[in-house]
C-alpha cells in the first residue's frame, strides 16, 4: 500500500514537472494590435490561452481586456488601451496581471520595425533623486524612438510591481522590477520577462505620424534635461496616471513605493518646455495630462 502510495506521488510529481515545463519554454505568439502605425503581439506559454477580448469605449480611450487561463483555470488578465489624442497622437498601454500561483515567461512584441531607425533616450545614467526624501529611483528615461518614414514610436519601458498597503492603509505600487534592455531581431522588439505571482506588469508607447520633436537639436535637449533631472520625466505612464516616486515615510516599505501625485500628474515641466521648445512630444503629454486630471 505504501508502495503504491508513493508510486502514485511521483506519478502525480512528474505530470507536475511536464506541465510546469510546458508553461515555462513552449510558447506561441497572439497578435493583439495592429494599424498603420504599429503591431503588437504577445509571446505567451502555450498552454496559457487568452479568451475572446472584452472591448469597451470611453471618450478617447478604447480598451481591450483578455482574460488568461491555465487548463481551465484564471491565471490573470492582459489589457490593452488606446488612447487617441485631440493632435492625433496615439498612446498604447499594456497591462498583465498575474493573478495566479505559478511565475511565466512572457514577451511583448513591437513588430514591422526592419527598416526603422533607432534613438536611445538613456545614453547615459540618469542622476539620482534626493534619496534623504525619496529614497532610491531605479526608473530610467524611456527606452527610446523607433523612426520608420514619417512615423514614430516612443517605446516606453516595462514596469512589474505588486500592490502593497502600507501602515497608513494607503494603497501603493512597489516596484518590484523595472525592464528597461530589449531585443530588436529580424524586425521585431521583444520585451521579454518573468512575471510572479500576484504580480503585474505595465508598459507603454507613443506613436505619431510627424515627429515628435522640430529638430534632433531639441530632442537632444530634452533627452539630456531629463536625465540630470529624473522629476522632469514622466517613465511609468498608466491609463489612470504616471506612478511617480513616493516620499519616504516611517515605514521601510516606502523603499521602492510609487504613485499618483496630482502636481506630477500635471506634468508642469512638458508645459514649460512646450512654451520655449515647442514640440508634438511636449503636446501628446500636456493632452494626456489632461486626460487624467479630466473629473
Amino acid at each position: 500500500m505504501f508502495r503504491k502510495f508513493i508510486i502514485l506521488l511521483l506519478v502525480i510529481f512528474f505530470m507536475l514537472l511536464i506541465i510546469f515545463t510546458a508553461v515555462m519554454f513552449l510558447k506561441n505568439e497572439v497578435e493583439v494590435y495592429s494599424n498603420k502605425e504599429v503591431t503588437l503581439a504577445i509571446e505567451k506559454p502555450m498552454f496559457i490561452n487568452l479568451s475572446e477580448p472584452a472591448a469597451t469605449e470611453k471618450g478617447s480611450d478604447r480598451t481591450a481586456v483578455y482574460d488568461m487561463s491555465l487548463l481551465g483555470l484564471n491565471v490573470g488578465t492582459y489589457t490593452l488601451v488606446e488612447r487617441t489624442l485631440e493632435n492625433g497622437a496615439s498612446l498604447i498601454f499594456e497591462e498583465i496581471k498575474n493573478t495566479g500561483w505559478i511565475p511565466y515567461a512572457l514577451s511583448l512584441n513591437v513588430k514591422n520595425l526592419a527598416e526603422a531607425d533607432f534613438k536611445s533616450w538613456n545614453p547615459e545614467t540618469a542622476a539620482s533623486l534626493d534619496e534623504e526624501i525619496y529614497g532610491p529611483d531605479p526608473t530610467t528615461n524611456p527606452y527610446g524612438v523607433f523612426t520608420r518614414g514619417n512615423t514614430e514610436i516612443l517605446q516606453g519601458n516595462v514596469f512589474v510591481s505588486r500592490n502593497l498597503q502600507l501602515e497608513t492603509g494607503d494603497w501603493v505600487q512597489e516596484l518590484r522590477h523595472e525592464i528597461p534592455e530589449f531585443t530588436l531581431e529580424e524586425g521585431v522588439l521583444a520585451k521579454n520577462y518573468w512575471l510572479p505571482p500576484k504580480h503585474q506588469s505595465q508598459t507603454w508607447m507613443m506613436a505619431t505620424q510627424e515627429p515628435l520633436f522640430e529638430t534632433e537639436k531639441a530632442e537632444d535637449e530634452w533627452i539630456t534635461f531629463s536625465l540630470e533631472n529624473p522629476q522632469a520625466q514622466l517613465n511609468w505612464l498608466t491609463p489612470q496616471g504616471p506612478f511617480v516616486k513616493l516620499p519616504l515615510t516611517d515605514d521601510p516599505r516606502t523603499q521602492l513605493s510609487y504613485g499618483f501625485i496630482t502636481v506630477r500628474t500635471a506634468d508642469l515641466n512638458s508645459i514649460e518646455w512646450n512654451e520655449t521648445s515647442p514640440s508634438l512630444f511636449f503636446e501628446s503629454m500636456i493632452l494626456n495630462s489632461e486626460n487624467y486630471l479630466q473629473p
